[in-house]
């Protein structure tokens, strides 16, 4: 049976914490790595060329900020490796581990026709073995794998309606099989929200460039149990099986 090739691509900055796990897992999956590096000034782009999976690395910097415009950078760099999938995958996340086996059995035998598979983001909260599952937080799935095979050629990632094109989907817009997709059992440990101080970070990142947001409640929510996106009991939390985290996590 052909075994399909994978093509990961990442948009990172300051990544160092986590991105030589998230490269760990990948390498196990992917065929190729492509990554956009938007002006890390730590160790990430070190990190990424020591894995031989990582085949280009875009560095930029000084750039303002362009969501839409490095997703189109990584579809370019991608689509040069000519692979059978895409994977988007942020450097603050983790498939989580034994995710191998699932995804290509999903693959090749049981849904070898799907164009779009969801993965499920579990946002890792203060404890490596610790998740938060309130309000918004219970039921996070995206889109996150596409089948290249029949997909238009002049695929790519349109603006959002969010100021500076934020919230842009991990596949683009106009896939064959966006509104089709299936819910893959792989998982996704994001850990920008871990502790304390991203949280805080995050939220003030939001909030500077999308000052008066409405959908997302003014962003209450990633540093709070407060708001319309939390829990009606503010924030809640469940743990996660052993063998399904990432243990070292600091």
């Amino acid at each position: 049976m052909h075994k399909p090739t994978i093509v990961a691509m990442l948009r990172l900055k300051n990544e160092e914490r986590w991105v030589r796990k998230t490269l760990d897992v990948l390498s196990e999956i992917c065929s190729g790595i492509v990554i956009v590096d938007d002006g890390s000034t730590d160790n990430t782009v070190k990190i990424c060329e020591s894995f031989s999976k990582v085949v280009e690395i875009h560095k930029q910097s000084n750039l303002p900020y362009g969501e839409v415009r490095d997703k189109n950078t990584l579809l370019k760099m991608a689509l040069k490796q000519n692979p059978d999938y895409l994977l988007f995958i942020d450097g603050d996340e983790v498939i989580h581990p034994n995710s191998k086996k699932i995804l290509f059995e999903e693959l090749t035998i049981l849904y070898p026709n799907t164009d779009v598979f969801e993965f499920q983001s579990l946002f890792i909260w203060d404890k490596p073995n610790q998740y938060r599952y309130d309000g918004i937080y219970s039921s996070i799935w995206q889109r996150r794998l596409i089948r290249m095979k029949n997909q238009p050629k002049d695929l790519q990632y349109e603006g959002t309606p969010f100021p500076n094109n934020l919230h842009s989907p991990h596949i683009p817009q106009r896939s064959v099989g966006f509104n089709q997709s299936v819910r893959s059992r792989v998982k996704i440990l994001h850990y920008g929200y871990y502790d304390e101080a991203l949280r805080q970070s995050k939220y003030k990142f939001y909030i500077s460039l999308d000052p008066n947001n409405t959908v997302f409640d003014a962003y209450k929510h990633t540093i709070s149990g407060e708001g319309k996106l939390s829990g009606p009991r503010g924030m809640e939390f469940k743990t996660i099986p052993e063998g399904m985290y990432v243990p070292d996590i600091k």
